[in-house]
This record gives structure tokens, sequence and C-alpha cells, in this order.
């Protein structure tokens, strides 16, 4: 189980949540090993400060998941992904700084499911970078691939994008997504 997954559903992320509401947090023994230098615990915490309704903790989300996600952690650069393309706790929006991160997470270090769908979005909509619909439907297909929350979004993500793709570029499409899949993304 990823720790997005643990961070969602288990209660202790709830509790968590409800007691930095209630401004306990900073007596909370998880955000002490967050700032204590504690990766899983930065990542929990970075993630459920910026899911929280309460945005003045987002603040402290930034400097608990720039260290990791510099240093290669997909879901820190999936989640700062996300908080710079939704506006996630208050952060101004940046597309191109959101494209960065999935890119940085879909890809060949990151090989985030998650991630790739993300990215699939940014080039459909043409979000931070050129709208490139082959470039969408490749990440989108890769995503497709894997199981996990984000799985039927992914399936009719990549069929959406199969409907807007001529013959021909479906086609090519189709062989990147085996290139990607037997060369650059095999896993050593």
């Amino acid at each position: 189980m990823s720790i997005k997954t643990k961070c969602q559903g288990g209660i202790f992320a709830g509790l968590m949540l409800l007691s930095m509401m209630a401004g306990a947090a900073a007596d909370h023994p998880l955000l002490k090993k967050a700032e204590a230098g504690d990766k899983a615990a930065m990542l929990e915490v970075g993630i459920s400060l910026l899911q929280a309704p309460d945005k003045a903790g987002a603040a402290k989300a930034r400097p608990l998941l720039q260290p990791l996600a510099e240093e290669g952690s997909a879901t820190a650069q999936l989640w700062l992904g996300r908080a710079y393309r939704d506006g996630l706790g208050g952060w101004e929006k940046d597309a191109r700084k959101s494209f960065q991160y999935f890119e940085q997470s879909a890809g060949r270090e990151g090989l985030n499911p998650e991630a790739q769908l993300e990215l699939g979005k940014a080039y459909m909509n043409g979000e931070g970078t050129d709208k490139n619909l082959i470039a969408a439907y490749m990440w989108t297909a890769l995503s497709a691939g894997y199981n996990g929350s984000w799985t039927e979004l992914a399936v009719q993500q990549r069929d959406s994008l199969q409907k807007l793709l001529t013959p021909v570029q479906l086609e090519k499409a189709r062989e990147l997504v085996e290139q990607l899949q037997s060369i650059y993304l095999k896993q050593p």
C-alpha cells in the first residue's frame, strides 16, 4: 500500500488533520518526525497539509515535499505537480512547474502511473506545455496499464484520446507506448 493511500484512508491521518485544524499540530508526533527529517513522515505530513481544508498549514507542505522531490521521490513530485496545477492549499497556480513535476514523476526515474495520467492530461489540454495528442495518448495508455484508483480515469481518457487521433497518429502513439515500455521505462 502506498504512503498516499495510507495517508488518505488511514485513521491516523484523519486524526492528524483534525489535530491540525484544532491548532494542536505543533505537538503532533508525526509532524515532529517530519521536522526532524524523517522522509516518510515528511511525505505523509506534506500530503496531508496540501489536502487539509485549512490553507494556513499548506505553507508548511512545500519545505517538507520540495527536498523529497529533489531527491527523486515520485510521490512528492506528483503532489507538487498537483499543488501547482490546482492551487492546493492556496498555492499560486503555475502550469509550467506543474508539468515539470508530473514529467519527473511519470518518467524513467519516477515511473508513477498516477503522474503518467496527469502528464497525459497536461499534454491533452496544453497545460504547461504544447498540446500534443500523441504524447497525451502515450502517457495515458501507460497509466491505464496499471491497476489503481486512477485506472478507470486513465482508461476513459485513453479511449477519448483514441477517438481524436487519426489512424496514422494512433498507430504512431501505440508504437511509442511499446517502445517506452520495452526500452525507456524498463526497470533494471
